[in-house]
């Protein structure tokens, strides 16, 4: 379980319509909707493929919307999110729709049952591949053609629209040309940014797509900002997991920020991108004084606290750029080179 301020989060039970659900905080986020990757489902026309987020935020439960078209209500008024201290009931899809009653447990025995929680999915890759899948089917693709014109494999596609795989950079950049999607949206809709209408898609230029882009690096930035803030303590078992995430989010966001800086002129292009390294670089440090942090982390924030390049640290630990560069992306790293890099991390925090 997740341990906040020293005591541990209750319990969640959930009732969906007429449907009980019993959650513990380690299974969070739940993600309820009207299909896969949702874990709750929900069969209503009015209710976004992906609706609503249920998880830990601040040592206690909360409900967000998560971007869905029709909205989440409490008492008739459409609200953002809601944080669940005793009982809790929002509709979904309009003032009127599926109510949505959550209750703290606090005796850590729910009587709810669960009932079909896919709970092995990652809530970030499911945003994205929901996002896909909308696309896809807005263009009238089917996966079979995305298989056939050599962009991903049909079960690959299926597992990320799904929530269970992530693609790898190559093939997210074939699918976006594809879909007529700027470069890195795909990695932006994962760390937290809204996808692209298709109006602007189709009608507006390269450049004012790029500069769209910007924008939606920076709110996806204020999203990861925001995750960083709710990490959990470094002691905590999920505290890796939880910044290893991060931190992939914080490279895809880089790497749409970089992108975008190539095609536009627009100053806050280069903002937006000194504002994320910065804030990788900052969790990067911190992360490397974590019990048990790994070699990467440590090794990262040595070299930039000594304001050392990737170059003159090679030079002063005798090894190649390549070993700094894979150590600290986390590949194999010979073990004479590697022992030559963690004595170098202890002289340089011996200071």
């Amino acid at each position: 379980m997740v341990q906040v301020a020293g005591e541990a989060v209750p319990a969640l039970r959930i009732r969906c319509g007429d449907d009980p659900y019993s959650i513990g905080p380690g299974d969070a986020p739940i993600l309820i909707g009207r299909e896969l990757p949702a874990q709750i489902r929900v069969d209503d026309p009015c209710i976004s493929r992906i609706h609503a987020r249920v998880d830990v935020s601040g040592g206690h439960w909360v409900v967000t919307d998560a971007g869905s078209t029709n909205g989440m209500f409490v008492d008739g008024r459409r609200v953002d999110s809601v944080d669940v201290h005793d009982t809790a009931t929002v509709r979904l899809g309009h003032a009127e729709g599926t109510a949505v009653t959550l209750t703290v447990d606090d005796t850590g025995a729910g009587t709810a049952t669960a009932v079909d929680i896919d709970i092995d999915i990652d809530v970030g890759i499911a945003r994205a591949g929901a996002a896909v899948a909308d696309r896809r089917e807005e263009l009238g693709h089917s996966r079979r053609r995305l298989e056939a014109d050599g962009i991903i494999d049909q079960q690959a596609l299926a597992d990320f629209e799904a929530g269970r795989l992530w693609p790898s950079e190559d093939v997210r950049a074939r699918i976006e040309q594809f879909l007529k999607w700027p470069a890195g949206v795909v990695a932006a809709v994962r760390a937290g940014s809204a996808a692209p209408e298709d109006e602007s898609t189709e009608i507006l230029s390269d450049t004012v797509q790029t500069a769209v882009m910007v924008d939606a690096a920076d709110i996806a930035l204020g999203n990861v900002r925001a995750r960083i803030e709710s990490a959990p303590p470094q002691h905590d078992s999920g505290y890796d997991d939880y910044v290893t995430a991060l931190l992939f989010d914080l490279r895809g966001l880089e790497t749409m920020a970089r992108n975008a800086g190539k095609t536009t002129h627009r100053p806050d292009a280069a903002v937006v991108l000194s504002d994320i390294r910065r804030t990788y670089n900052e969790l990067m440090v911190r992360a490397a004084q974590a019990p048990g942090a790994p070699l990467s982390r440590r090794l990262y924030a040595a070299r930039h606290s000594a304001e050392l390049t990737v170059e003159e640290t090679a030079d002063v630990a005798g090894v190649s750029v390549d070993a700094v560069t894979d150590a600290e992306s986390g590949r194999y790293v010979d073990p004479t080179e590697s022992a030559a890099l963690e004595a170098l991390v202890r002289r340089l925090a011996a200071r």
